[in-house]
């Protein structure tokens, strides 16, 4: 069963990393994602898929439990509307035709 999960994981992360390399194709403007900021694409839509029903803040702090890297909540409803929701749309696509 273990084996499963991390198959499962490993899949997930591929699809991410395929999304995160054609980010132009899922964000708003083609200027989005372009510099590095604290969230960048991969991170981003790993915390979003990995939410759970906690406050936006302590979701930041468990995902995050280094300060250096933690972002506001803010940054994170900034860098998050730069997606498209066709970026998550696609991850799942991806993960349920497998």
């Amino acid at each position: 069963m273990k084996s499963l999960h991390s198959n499962i994981l490993k899949l997930m992360d591929s699809i991410i990393n395929k999304i995160a390399a054609n980010i132009h194709d899922f964000s708003v403007s083609d200027q989005a994602f372009t510099r590095c900021r604290k969230l960048n694409p991969i991170d981003l839509i790993k915390l979003i898929l990995n939410m759970g029903a906690g406050s936006l803040n302590s979701e930041i702090f468990h995902a995050f439990p280094d300060v250096n890297s933690r972002m506001t909540a803010s940054a994170f409803e900034q860098q998050k509307a730069k997606l498209k929701p066709e970026c998550i749309k696609e991850i799942m696509a991806e993960l349920s035709q497998a």
